[in-house]
């Protein structure tokens, strides 16, 4: 899974990074609530690991932002405060799981694989999805017509914007701010090489594609071709 983990403790950054990158998932770590704020609003991630006492602005202010914004990315809260009114009010400001600290990273991984299955039937139940494809979001893998592709995360991450985007004009700009975190066009052609791999991967040989490009405008998915 693509992580973003929110957290100042750096001793605690550095074991979950090595547990969880072991264990095949990558993890982006910001290390102030102002900066966590900002790259989970930019999306892009499966699920946000948050602590909930940050520099800046606390975690349970970052989740408020998040539900305002219609955000309804996965968060799981760390923190050392286990005090039961401290876990109402996470789940109640829109928070997914809370675990209390010190944890077992088998508990946190159980945890994380809980939400990714959630996380991934919402995006099937949500979107029109293309006949004969079923999504797995745990693996990054899409079955077309029972034939296993995988994807890379930024390939993954891309095709969900766009099925939760369907038939929707998306320019270069919000592609990669979305996805890839940059802010500004460098005047990079990622976006087009990447859809470029979506296509042979997931459109039929020879049949009409689902990717869209369009001249000047941007790049559209249609689940019916």
């Amino acid at each position: 899974m693509n992580l973003l983990l929110i957290e100042d403790d750096a001793e605690l950054i550095r074991q979950l990074t090595a547990e969880l990158e072991k264990n095949g998932d990558h993890v982006t770590v910001e290390t102030d609530g102002k900066s966590g704020l900002e790259a989970a609003l930019r999306g892009g991630w499966d699920i946000i690991i948050l602590d909930v006492s940050l520099p800046e602005i606390s975690g349970f202010e970052i989740v408020e932002e998040l539900r305002a914004a219609s955000s309804n990315l996965p968060v799981l809260f760390l923190s050392a405060r286990g005090d039961v009114n401290d876990r109402v009010k996470g789940l109640s400001l829109g928070g997914d799981d809370y675990l209390t600290k010190p944890f077992a990273i088998d508990e946190l991984r159980a945890r994380l694989t809980a939400l990714g299955r959630r996380r991934g039937a919402r995006v099937t139940r949500s979107t029109t999805i293309p006949t004969g494809w079923v999504l797995d979001s745990l693996r990054r893998e899409v079955r077309v017509f029972g034939q296993i592709v995988a994807l890379q995360p930024r390939e993954w991450s891309l095709l969900e914007l766009f099925l939760e985007h369907e038939g929707e004009v998306l320019t270069n700009s919000f592609l990669l701010e979305r996805v890839w975190g940059i802010c500004f066009d460098p005047g990079t052609n990622v976006v087009n090489t990447t859809i470029c791999r979506l296509r042979r991967k997931l459109d039929a040989p020879g049949g009409s594609t689902h990717f869209e490009t369009m001249r000047g405008r941007g790049h559209a998915f249609r689940s019916h071709v």
